[in-house]
């Protein structure tokens, strides 16, 4: 009732920061815009398998990923909005970056105000620019989870008896889990700190009740999730890919570079004014205790360190990781552009500012940046190509090869891992393994490079794409000799490995080249 009754008294600023919103998240999703540019590996990843669930099949026995199957599901219901389109994937990421950014907006506004809660918004979107890497990441769709659940915070602060809340908060810990285990790190540390201030509060019966609602809340996506594939055979899968091959994954580390530089490089600006934010928290926080914005702050100071450490434990350097920071960037940044004006406001005092200017300023700043940035004649060519080109979504040179050279049905293996262009082709992959060869040692890893052997001799494809991966050999003898001999060899190859190779030289002979990619067909099958 609240907030209708803010709306009809204000239109025109909700008016005007659904705009500010809209445009940003038209801004950080166009690298993500299905008319220019291409899925990358993970996104193509999810799409395939989203794609054979929408055909009936089931992940991790028709396609194997580790991860939970929270984003293979997603991508389906986004691929039926869409009619097999990835635009559907696109509408998807815009309604849940929207509603990111529109609850991380209200949560800063809530403690300190227009100005800090618009800059906080736009520095953290900021880093999500640099970390998205194109977008459809497991990452990304649980930022409006982790914004929901701090809110959910502030109100069992200051009613800690509403259950409710506590199952809510509950199932966005559950949710986020489903995505991918570490994108629970803001509910976890939310919920530890609810506790925390429920004991300093001395509400031991309180915290009891709590814990039940929120253990609940978990307990009831998990728990359907386990009954669905436990009732088709697969919870063993299931658990070991997204689960016990993740702890192997995580164990195995390819560097030696610490997450927090790494994070930073990425981050850029980002990471720098949230360090600013973290170091005044450490400086005020006593000034704010026994305030709601006290506990706020408790879970920054814990929660920053505990994404920094938590986000890529087996140092493998991938921007998108570093997504799970932004929660706490963009509070942290709110707070220190909130100090900056408490400092400044002696000097501004008498200076009568109306309170939709910033948003007005912000609107103008945001619109500037979409157009001048080139990112505004993107859309137009892709609005361009969705209205009178011949096909809705950009495609890979090769996907367009593939599709013409083979026939419905007909399997396409493109080596070294990349099931987008499978998604792209409209051409199964022959295999359920999409990982091959696997650079994880682990007796999963060897049952499934075991199992992808089989599966292609069983279903050998109709065309074997090289897809040019450095650190994966090449089907070319002579390049992967090559390889070898600069040190690019992998550090956990497969057992099979050689038998694979010997398969593909044994029945596959060189057909093409297309955009450096050499394409090979099965001895004995035709062009269409």
């Amino acid at each position: 009732m609240k907030l209708t009754t803010r709306f009809l008294a204000h239109p025109w600023r909700s008016i005007l920061l659904a705009s500010t919103f809209a445009i940003f998240s038209l801004t950080v999703l166009t690298q993500a815009n299905p008319g220019t540019e291409l899925p990358n590996r993970d996104y193509g990843f999810y799409a395939y398998i989203g794609k054979q669930i929408v055909k009936g099949q089931l992940p991790y026995r028709d396609a194997w990923e580790s991860k939970p199957p929270a984003i293979f599901y997603l991508n389906a219901i986004a691929l039926r909005i869409g009619r097999g389109s990835r635009w559907g994937i696109w509408l998807v990421e815009y309604v849940f970056l929207f509603a990111a950014i529109a609850a991380s907006y209200h949560l800063i506004k809530f403690f300190w105000g227009t100005g800090p809660a618009l800059l906080g918004v736009a520095t953290w979107l900021w880093g999500l620019d640099f970390t998205l890497q194109g977008g459809n990441y497991t990452e990304e769709y649980p930022l409006v989870f982790h914004f929901i659940a701090l809110i959910l915070f502030l109100k069992l602060i200051e009613a800690p008896r509403h259950r409710l809340f506590d199952l809510i908060l509950g199932l966005l810990l559950s949710i986020s889990f489903l995505f991918r285990p570490n994108n629970a790190i803001v509910e976890a540390v939310v919920i530890l700190a609810l506790a925390g201030a429920l004991l300093m509060q001395r509400k031991f019966r309180l915290l009891v009740i709590s814990a039940f609602w929120i253990a609940l809340g978990f307990l009831i996506p998990i728990l359907i999730t386990s009954v669905y594939f436990a009732y088709h055979g697969l919870f063993q899968d299931m658990l070991e890919a997204s689960i016990l091959y993740n702890l192997a994954y995580s164990s195995t580390q390819l560097t030696a570079t610490s997450p927090l530089v790494i994070g930073f490089e990425f981050l850029n600006l980002s990471a720098w004014i949230a360090l600013i934010g973290y170091l005044l928290v450490i400086i005020r926080l006593r000034n704010y205790f026994g305030s709601s914005s006290f506990y706020l702050l408790i879970v920054l100071l814990v929660g920053m360190p505990a994404a920094v450490y938590l986000s890529d434990p087996a140092k493998r350097n991938y921007g998108h990781y570093f997504i799970n920071w932004l929660p706490f960037v963009a509070l942290l940044s709110g707070f220190a552009f909130h100090t900056v004006r408490e400092k400044l406001s002696a000097f501004t005092k008498n200076i009568q500012i109306p309170s939709i200017l910033p948003i007005i300023i912000a609107l103008a700043a945001s619109l500037g940046f979409f157009i001048l940035s080139g990112r505004a004649i993107i859309y137009q060519k892709a609005l361009d190509r969705l209205l009178n080109g011949p096909e809705r979504e950009l495609r890979s040179q090769v996907s367009i090869y593939v599709e013409n050279h083979t026939r419905p049905g007909e399997y396409v293996l493109f080596w070294a891992t990349h099931p987008g262009e499978n998604f792209m082709s409209h051409r199964d992959a022959p295999y359920s393994t999409l990982f091959y060869p696997m650079m994880v040692d682990s007796e999963i890893s060897d049952r499934l490079n075991a199992d992808f052997l089989m599966d292609i001799k069983r279903n050998p494809p109709v065309l074997i794409v090289d897809m040019g991966r450095l650190t994966i050999p090449s089907l070319n003898p002579e390049k992967r000799a090559e390889q070898i001999d600069v040190g690019l060899g992998l550090e956990y190859p497969p057992d099979n490995l050689e038998d694979v190779l010997q398969f593909i030289e044994k029945n596959y002979a060189l057909e093409a080249v297309i955009k450096g990619r050499p394409i090979y067909r099965l001895y004995g099958t035709t062009r269409p």
